[in-house]
């Protein structure tokens, strides 16, 4: 099991997510690879730090992990549920000087109510959406060839409601 964490490559820091992740890292499946930005002086003993890494090792990194704790941002997000995880979002918030607008914030709203994500807006509560998302991972290995043939799906579908309409 381990663990990845990005906070992408927005001009702006996001301690606010690292220090979180900081708190909690030992409880982390191991290791905790965090990807903190140039802005960012981060250490944990913890985890294993880097500041950047290319689209690659991003991909690499999302791919292999258990836990996805990433920031909002639509690339790494949706990189994320491509490979098929249930990524922890925490959103860039203006009013902290996290970004320049809220966009994240809406975009993480949307991706939680599709239940795509596991959305945690304040750091208090990232314990609990360690939880959630594990479970949901977990789950998500269970159902992912169910998953991956919606045309199946659809096609089950129809020819059920086709015959409980004659």
């Amino acid at each position: 099991m381990s663990t990845f964490v990005s906070v992408g490559n927005a001009t702006q820091s996001f301690q606010r997510l690292l220090d979180a992740v900081c708190e909690i890292a030992a409880n982390l499946p191991q290791p905790v690879v965090v990807q903190y930005g140039s802005l960012s002086d981060f250490n944990c003993k913890h985890c294993q730090c880097v500041a950047f890494m290319d689209m690659q090792e991003f991909e690499s990194q999302v791919a292999e992990a258990d836990l996805l704790i990433l920031h909002a941002g639509a690339g790494s997000v949706i990189n994320a549920i491509k490979a098929g995880k249930v990524p922890i979002v925490m959103p860039r918030r203006v009013k902290l000087g996290e970004h320049i607008d809220d966009h994240q914030l809406e975009f993480a709203r949307e991706l939680s109510k599709a239940g795509s994500v596991v959305l945690c807006e304040d750091t208090s509560f990232l314990s609990s959406a360690v939880t959630e998302a594990l479970s949901r991972q977990s789950q998500n290995k269970l159902m992912i060839g169910y998953t991956k043939t919606p045309g199946m799906v659809g096609m089950i579908r129809s020819v059920l409601l086709s015959r409980s309409a004659k």
